[in-house]
């Protein structure tokens, strides 16, 4: 596994539509443990020269400092979308990296 690991599941659900019978979404819900946290920043860009119209620009993006930071815990949310499973399934299971969760079909 690499640094940014699930460290539990918190929650499984399979979603079914009545129009769509071959299609279920698998919805999980977990902890993540990150290593390093990339954040939204906005960033002011450098002038020279004065804008003639006033206006002060930012940037919005995602920070890539490599700043270590540690116990930062944070809920992920994930929908997985499956057309068909075979036949003989008869529940889902999730693996973090210390615990598990089962979600019978």
């Amino acid at each position: 596994m690499n640094n940014d690991n699930i460290r539990f599941v918190k929650d499984i659900r399979i979603v079914k539509d009545d129009n769509e019978p071959d299609l279920m979404a698998i919805k999980a819900k977990g902890i993540a443990e990150l290593k390093k946290l990339i954040a939204p920043v906005l960033v002011p860009r450098n002038y020279e020269v004065i804008p003639e119209d006033g206006i002060y620009e930012l940037d919005f993006v995602m920070d890539n400092s490599t700043e270590e930071m540690a116990n930062v815990e944070l809920e992920v949310e994930v929908v997985f979308r499956v057309k068909s499973l075979p036949g003989w399934v008869k529940g889902i299971k999730i693996n973090a990296s210390e615990n598990s969760d089962i979600e019978l079909i």
